[in-house]
């Protein structure tokens, strides 16, 4: 891929056409020439880092059990069974392991988390300088400096993490939803030397985070956006690759 295209980043795998963050969406996604694969990690009960958007099993598997509640082997098969999966964070490595880049959602906020991410690559022989790690916490940017030193650093910014807080702490990965991304603030952050990455649909789109269409994703990169996040990375990279 060229730098100067923006990457193509499949939204919990190649969720359009298989189970959100399994390793069969991971695989739909390589296929699709993503650039990389955006995954949701959460610790299991038995301290492993697992693949998991939700807190609970409500949505993929009809059950009100919450992640932190169940060991990692119990909420795979409770998820198998309701045709979904909660992959160990480790078995997703290694299935991505030199073929992809994995952008982790790093759902929790207590820095004990990167201790079991560190166990998953290290498990997976997954290189650090392979993971970007989305934060939803500026406090927990030097302990990721510390512990994974090589990985890159993407904020997930919101009203209780304020991007300037992030920016302070020198990261200058940003996330921004799609209906922030219009073409003066990408232009401002840009300008103080931000790289932006967009998810796609969302709060005022009208459409289902991670869901584009070849108009919306095409005013994203005439904006000058480096990055989006979609559920159907073929669409992704097919307005990318053909964006005049």
């Amino acid at each position: 891929m060229s730098s100067a295209l923006p990457w193509v980043i499949a939204h919990r795998g190649h969720s359009a056409a298989a189970a959100e963050n399994s390793i069969s969406a991971l695989e739909r996604a390589v296929a699709a020439r993503a650039d990389a694969v955006e995954a949701d990690v959460r610790i299991s009960y038995d301290g492993i880092a697992v693949v998991s958007h939700d807190a609970g099993l409500t949505r993929l598997a009809g059950d009100d059990a919450a992640v932190a509640d169940l060991s990692a082997e119990e909420l795979d098969a409770r998820a198998r069974r309701a045709g979904a999966e909660i992959p160990r964070l480790a078995t997703l490595m290694r299935a991505a392991r030199g073929r992809i880049p994995l952008m982790l959602d790093v759902k929790a906020r207590d820095p004990i988390v990167l201790t079991h991410i560190v166990s998953a690559a290290n498990k997976a022989d997954f290189p650090a300088s392979a993971i970007i790690l989305g934060l939803r916490d500026a406090a927990l940017v030097r302990p990721c400096r510390t512990q994974l030193p090589d990985a890159g650093i993407l904020a997930l910014h919101g009203e209780s993490a304020p991007l300037l807080s992030f920016r302070n702490a020198g990261v200058t990965l940003v996330r921004l939803w799609e209906a922030q991304a219009d073409p003066a603030t990408v232009s401002g952050l840009r300008s103080q030397g931000c790289t932006l990455w967009v998810t796609t649909g969302g709060p005022d789109t009208g459409r289902e985070v991670g869901d584009a269409t070849s108009e919306s994703l095409a005013n994203l990169i005439a904006a000058g956006i480096d990055g989006v996040l979609v559920n159907d990375p073929d669409l992704g990279r097919h307005v990318v690759d053909h964006h005049p």
